[in-house]
């Protein structure tokens, strides 16, 4: 069961790229119940990254026709409304984008970026780092504390960036648990 039961998650161009690398978008999916993204990050996580040759584009491709993750649209006035923000808050309008989605539809946004996820608090956006499910599954025993060590190093191995002392750290807390 995910967080808070079944909800849905906007995901970010991150967590799509490095679960799909290790293999665990079916498990980010079951985690929130449905995986929801922008066209945007489809055309960052699929045909951008076709193109330059990355890891793993052939998982997310599929991840999308089989209804793993989903493509929402944004209407015009969104649209307007993400520029708007990207403006104000000199992120990329693919950032703001994920904002007002997330907004709309009452859901979190999972990312690893720091400067999104304060903007996105900032307009009463609930976040996870693209690693908190891991994390929340072993606080609700349905990962042990070994699974949920070498799925998080499965992430960074597979190029998910996280500073070495923010990894001791995470690590600190899932022995914790």
């Amino acid at each position: 069961e995910g967080f808070r039961g079944r909800i849905m998650a906007v995901l970010d161009a991150s967590p799509i790229i490095y679960y799909g690398r290790i293999g665990r978008l079916r498990w980010l999916r079951e985690f929130y119940g449905k995986l929801v993204t922008t066209p945007s990050i489809v055309r960052e996580t699929v045909d951008e990254a076709k193109v330059l040759g990355k890891p793993g584009v052939s998982t997310i491709e599929e991840a999308f026709r089989e209804g793993v993750l989903q493509v929402h649209s944004l209407a015009e006035e969104e649209n307007d409304l993400a520029s708007r923000v990207a403006e104000s808050e000199r992120i990329e309008i693919e950032d703001a984008q994920l904002i007002v989605l997330t907004r709309k539809l009452r859901d979190i946004l999972v990312t690893n970026d720091k400067k999104l996820i304060l903007v996105a608090k900032a307009h009463g956006v609930k976040t996870h780092w693209a690693v908190t499910p891991v994390v929340l599954s072993v606080k609700r025993g349905k990962l042990d504390k070994k699974e949920a060590k070498d799925v998080i190093g499965s992430l960074v191995e597979a190029g998910l960036r996280i500073k070495p002392e923010t990894l001791v750290s995470i690590y600190r807390i899932i022995e914790n648990i």
